[in-house]
């Protein structure tokens, strides 16, 4: 059992929406008050329970890691929101949900399957891969399913990820970073210790992987707090609409635009991305 102290005005709903996105799901499940994840830990995959209240969360697992990164606890918002305060573009953002957090997945390597995956296709479809790929390479235990790890894809059947409408491409890369993390020749952990840059060329360095699933993995999978995922449809539209411009603005326009908001620039894609929808992206 791990209890952990919430901050003062943490936000339990946008925690609950964003890991129950999916209902679906054969990896994690929100009901009430509560979340239940499948996840690898010491050693063997098992189910955590997560129960929020008020001022704290209860896991059923002494997993502090995995539950730190689950809540978003890895980065204060309050240093972004207090330089923002009177900015014209983030200070309603930021007015409108305080305390808004950059949730993480349960390990980085779930983020990298997701981006991988959801490269260049509706949400919907994005899913369906996602519940295919966790139920043929996961780990059942109750249930659920423990995501897979870069070991259990490494060796996977590319006519297999096929069979699930896993794009010829997208199956390669799966595979080949998978066995590059496995091997340790991709130190992909590791990361989120560097300068964001050098992390950055790191894995693009690896084939398949791009400017967008780059910035999306080292922000929602590695922690990162400076990272803009430039080429973003969603958050161009942000900006269009927040800032008022007559068209949606291209990627070196993007990033001019995010620039003066450097270290915090994560956070400041997560504001725009809620703005559009009214929950975490």
């Amino acid at each position: 059992m791990r209890t952990l102290a919430l901050p003062p005005g943490y936000r339990i709903a946008d925690t609950l929406a964003f890991h129950g996105r999916d209902p679906e799901s054969p990896s994690e499940r929100v009901a009430g008050n509560g979340l239940r994840k499948a996840l690898w830990t010491d050693g063997a995959p098992r189910v955590m329970e997560v129960r929020f209240h008020e001022d704290r969360v209860e896991a059923s697992l002494d997993d502090e890691a995995a539950l730190s990164r689950m809540l978003g606890l890895h980065l204060d918002p309050g240093s972004f929101e207090k330089r923002v305060k009177r900015d014209g573009l983030f200070g309603p953002l930021v007015k409108a949900r305080p305390g808004l957090r950059v949730l993480l997945t349960a390990t980085p390597f779930e983020a990298l399957v997701w981006a991988i995956l959801g490269q260049q296709i509706n949400l919907t479809l994005a899913f369906r891969l996602r519940r295919r790929v966790i139920e043929r390479f996961g780990s059942i235990t109750g249930d659920l399913f423990a995501h897979p790890r870069p070991e259990d894809l490494a060796e996977a059947d590319p006519d297999a990820l096929g069979a699930m409408q896993v794009s010829r491409a997208k199956a390669a890369c799966l595979i080949a970073v998978s066995k590059a993390i496995a091997s340790g020749h991709l130190p992909f952990d590791d990361l989120a210790a560097w300068d964001a840059g050098e992390a950055d060329a790191r894995l693009r360095s690896e084939k398949g992987i791009g400017p967008w699933t780059s910035a999306y993995v080292l922000m929602r999978g590695l922690g990162l707090p400076d990272c803009v995922p430039l080429g973003d449809s969603a958050l161009a539209t942000a900006l269009e609409r927040c800032l008022g411009l007559d068209h949606r603005p291209g990627v070196k326009e993007v990033a001019a635009l995010m620039a003066p908001y450097a270290p915090h620039r994560s956070l400041a894609s997560f504001h725009l991305w809620a703005s559009l929808k009214g929950t975490p992206a």
